[in-house]
């Protein structure tokens, strides 16, 4: 029994050991902080006695070591890290526990005399809570002298005047128009998320400067969709100089043509355009084929009804060989539909009903159609389709205030695929004077050897518009306006086509200047008075209470009068 219990005993400590063991072997384990303890908020910090020591002159080192405090980790380092002269070869760039190692690619040839400064930017984190090690630079020279010249800016879109991401900002000490496109700058840094930039550690020299948006992250504007900026003058850099550059970035309009096509869907080509679309002749070789075009912001759309393969011919631009697919299961799933219609308490009796459909419609059938107002029918109205067939509008000498109906019994319409409609109806009133409003908006700080395009805008739609040229201030008055709010564009119109224009590099043309300031509500017979500085782009001061006119009735505000 004692030999017995004794083996019990010694079995019993073995497994209480074997216990303690595991779960301190668990522990050691264990990596991260442990659960409830605060969080670290801490960036990881350099060890600089075991890093390599920056702003050493006479170097041309092959590989740099940084040492760090913590655990790190490299994140994203060809889009972070930005070598500044840039290098040919990509950089090896990599993390061991608490070690970054960048390593210069064995065919790399640093330049002569030349400071070279490595801008980790936000690569580096540690481990375990990604805290980042900001602004760490590592500076060089591979000649006698580290240079200490330096260059501030901003960079701003010059459409919204908001800062715009990842945009970089570029030196060359050779000045052609074609050293953009042909060779990489001698310097380059990176816009901040305000748009600020800074050259540093840069000789005195005569330099071009150059913001892009690179796409393709090689430093050459060679790519038609990247946005650019550009100094109207070169940059001559001494001791005594401290030069601040304000660069205003674009997208510049490429040469108009068709980005891409898509016949695939039956009865539609979409032919999408890498601007605004136009106006463009097209023609088929089938001269009995009905085709409706349609002009969305920078698509054109082709509708036709057909099952017989066709060619489009789009001279100066493409042939598009369409072959339709059966239109059976189209015509199962897809219906006649109202995409947007007028259906408002809020019109004018200078507008018209209008419906828009999703397809075009071949015909329509008007004794299923009745407007009518409070007293009965009406019958001398006026009905028809726009170019594409997709609009119907509806005109009539509309009377103020009084409520109209418009109804569509099924069937009434059929689309050039054979589909017809539901039943259809709308309702429309139109406002009387006194429900009408007014803008008065002056315009202030104007330069009157500029030309100016103003705009009235309500939500996407221009209102009106006036052109201004040799005036300091001017003022723009709009009556009959739906009470709501109303906005202002103002374009310096250099070239006079009514519209902006982005920068052309090749041209030296800066992008035009453009603002796009926040209005007022207006109200039902009042004017709403602004006093808009183009300077700043901001309506000055507190806006001018609402008030009637002076001294007339209020019923002066007319509809549809300027």
């Amino acid at each position: 029994m004692k030999g017995l219990k004794y083996k019990y005993t010694s079995l019993l400590l073995c497994l209480i050991f074997a216990g303690v063991a595991i779960t301190w072997l668990a522990s050691c384990a264990q990596t991260g902080r442990l659960s409830g303890g605060a969080k670290d908020k801490t960036p990881p910090k350099l060890d600089s006695l075991k890093s390599s020591v920056s702003r050493q002159v006479n170097q041309s080192p092959r590989e740099l070591s940084f040492y760090f405090d913590e655990y790190i980790e490299v994140k994203d380092a060809l889009k972070q890290v930005l070598v500044s002269p840039p290098l040919t070869y990509i950089a090896t760039i990599k993390e061991k526990g608490k070690r970054v190692t960048f390593r210069f690619d064995e065919k790399e040839v640093l330049k002569e005399n030349t400071t070279y400064t490595i801008n980790f930017g936000d690569a580096i984190k540690d481990f375990h809570e990604g805290n980042i090690y900001k602004n760490f630079k590592f500076v060089f020279a591979t000649g006698p002298n580290i240079d200490s010249l330096s260059i501030t800016g901003m960079v701003m879109d010059a459409l919204s005047e908001k800062a715009p991401e990842e945009i970089f900002v570029f030196l060359y000490d050779e000045v052609s128009d074609s050293i953009v496109s042909k060779k990489k700058p001698l310097y380059s840094t990176r816009t901040d998320k305000d748009g600020k930039f800074t050259f540093e550690n840069i000789r005195s020299d005569t330099f071009k400067i150059f913001a892009l948006k690179d796409l393709n992250i090689n430093y050459l504007y060679d790519l038609p969709s990247e946005s650019i900026a550009f100094g109207d003058s070169l940059i001559n850099l001494g001791p005594d100089t401290i030069p601040n550059f304000n660069l205003r970035v674009s997208k510049p309009l490429p040469n108009f043509g068709i980005s891409t096509i898509n016949a695939k869907v039956y009865g539609k080509v979409n032919i999408a355009f890498n601007q605004a679309s136009r106006q463009i002749d097209f023609s088929t070789d089938n001269d009995s084929l009905l085709i409706y075009p349609e002009i969305i912001n920078d698509s054109l759309n082709l509708y036709y009804a057909t099952t017989d393969s066709f060619t489009f011919f789009l001279p100066n631009y493409d042939t598009i060989k369409v072959k339709p697919r059966v239109p059976k299961d189209f015509l199962k799933k897809n219906k006649l539909k109202i995409v947007s219609s007028t259906n408002s308490n809020q019109m004018l009796v200078t507008d018209t009903i209008k419906l828009l459909f999703n397809y075009p419609l071949l015909d329509f059938d008007t004794s299923k159609m009745i407007l009518s107002d409070d007293i009965g029918v009406i019958s001398n109205y006026v009905s028809s389709l726009d170019e594409s067939h997709k609009k119907l509008s509806i005109y009539y000498d509309w009377t103020e205030g009084i409520p109209y109906q418009l109804s569509i019994d099924s069937a009434g319409l059929r689309s050039i695929y054979g589909h017809t409609n539901d039943s259809i109806g709308l309702k429309a009133k139109f406002l009387t004077n006194e429900q009408q409003g007014a803008i008065v908006a002056n315009f202030v700080d104007l330069d009157s050897t500029a030309h100016y395009h103003i705009s009235i805008m309500r939500n996407t739609n221009v209102i009106a518009t006036k052109s201004v040229s040799g005036k300091s201030k001017f003022t723009f008055k709009k009556t009959g306006l739906v009470p709501d709010r109303y906005d202002f564009t103002i374009i310096q119109d250099d070239n006079q086509n009514g519209s902006w224009d982005p920068s052309n590099y090749w041209a030296h043309k800066q992008p035009e200047y453009f603002k796009n300031i926040k209005g007022d509500r207006t109200r039902e017979n009042w004017e709403t008075i602004v006093t808009i500085s183009w300077k700043t782009g901001t309506i000055q001061g507190a806006p001018e209470p609402n008030i009637p006119p002076v001294g007339l009735q209020p019923n002066i505000i007319n509809k549809g009068k300027n």
